[in-house]
């Protein structure tokens, strides 16, 4: 899969290394648990129980009752309300260690405990709980909340800079991809229009209880027909399929119909989350690959990946990556250079847009997919 390791934090954050090492130091051995303010954590549940964390509060308190009695251990002095920089930093240079510590599950184990503690410092600000300055507790907010968005393997579509290509050559690229033959195929088979009754796949699609053939070849097909129905090179009602306003500029190549072609066929091929959590990761794995793939920091190409040990949805999860990763190989999107992948770029801004427009940038509308 077309993935690499995070960078370390602690590279982000090397100017506040100096201060953290003033740090006092802890004696576990003869330090008891911290006071909590009297009914402070079962408050704290109270208050998850309307938020997203509300199902999971026992684990929630649960985890910030483990993680704020380790703080004071470290930081003798230190008060359940009223956190300083030092206590911040002692959670980050902690999180760090974890995240390290363990190549698979370091990183979730972090994340984990930052975004409880950050539920916690929010509960304390909304219930007028907290006690210390302003100033710290800004301090402590922004600290943890770095630590989640330092997060240097996630791209959004504006850190992309897109090369300079001429469109000789974008027409070119665009050309050979194994979509334009597959789309022509089907403009074929319209003809000056036709029943979508007669087209199987098409009309097995558009049903509302739609049980269609999900096999590799049944999928590009649909592909194809998604792209170049949104790309209005067709259009297609309740009972006709017919030839769209953009039919012309696909048969003369224009390299405007087939930027757009391009573009839709990416949207919609990442957009198909629905409410598979599965699917969804699939794609968001997809679009991060694709992302990277336009940037100097390639994504390895791990085609050989061994998925031994996972089972269950997480072994449906890591084959359904695989699987978009490979597609978009064989739709000449993705190409190898070297051990990496990379977007052709020639093709990137036609791509890039099709990201812009795909979920989660962009507003997916389910009537224009199957």
């Amino acid at each position: 899969m077309g993935s690499k390791g995070p960078a370390s934090r602690g590279q982000k954050r090397a100017a506040k290394t100096k201060a953290r090492q003033r740090r006092q130091q802890s004696t576990p051995s003869s330090h008891q648990l911290p006071t909590f303010p009297a009914g402070v954590l079962e408050h704290f549940a109270e208050w998850l129980a309307d938020r997203d964390m509300g199902e999971h509060a026992e684990r929630v308190v649960g985890l910030v009752r483990t993680t704020l009695t380790q703080i004071d251990r470290a930081n003798p002095g230190f008060s359940v309300t009223s956190w300083t920089p030092n206590d911040a930093h002692f959670i980050v240079d902690a999180v760090e260690r974890i995240e390290e510590s363990d190549e698979e599950n370091g990183a979730a184990a972090a994340t984990n405990i930052v975004i409880t503690l950050l539920e916690f410092l929010t509960f304390l600000d909304e219930t007028d709980t907290w006690t210390g300055t302003d100033e710290d507790f800004a301090h402590c907010m922004e600290d943890l909340t770095d630590f989640i968005d330092n997060d240097p393997d996630v791209l959004d579509p504006e850190d992309i800079e897109l090369p300079v290509v001429t469109e000789q050559d974008e027409l070119a690229a665009l050309s050979a991809l194994p979509l334009v033959p597959g789309v022509e195929a089907i403009v074929a088979r319209v003809g000056t229009g036709s029943k979508v009754a007669d087209v199987p796949e098409l009309s097995s699609a558009l049903a509302e209880d739609h049980d269609h053939d999900a096999s590799p070849e049944n999928i590009v097909l649909l592909d194809h027909w998604a792209a170049a129905i949104a790309a209005d090179v067709l259009e297609v009602d309740a009972t006709d399929v017919a030839p769209g306003p953009a039919l012309d500029g696909f048969g003369t190549r224009s390299a405007e119909v087939l930027r757009s072609l391009l573009t839709h066929h990416i949207r919609h091929q990442l957009s198909l989350s629905e409410v598979d959590v599965s699917m969804a990761l699939s794609n968001t794995f997809a679009i991060q690959t694709l992302l990277a793939a336009m940037t100097e920091d390639l994504p390895l190409d791990n085609a050989e990946e061994n998925y031994d040990g996972l089972e269950g949805e997480d072994l449906r999860t890591a084959q359904l990556i695989d699987y978009r990763i490979r597609s978009l190989q064989e739709q000449g999107v993705l190409v190898p250079v070297g051990d990496a992948l990379s977007v052709p770029d020639p093709l990137r801004a036609a791509v890039l847009a099709g990201i812009e427009l795909a979920e989660p940038f962009g507003e997916h509308d389910p009537e224009e997919s199957f």
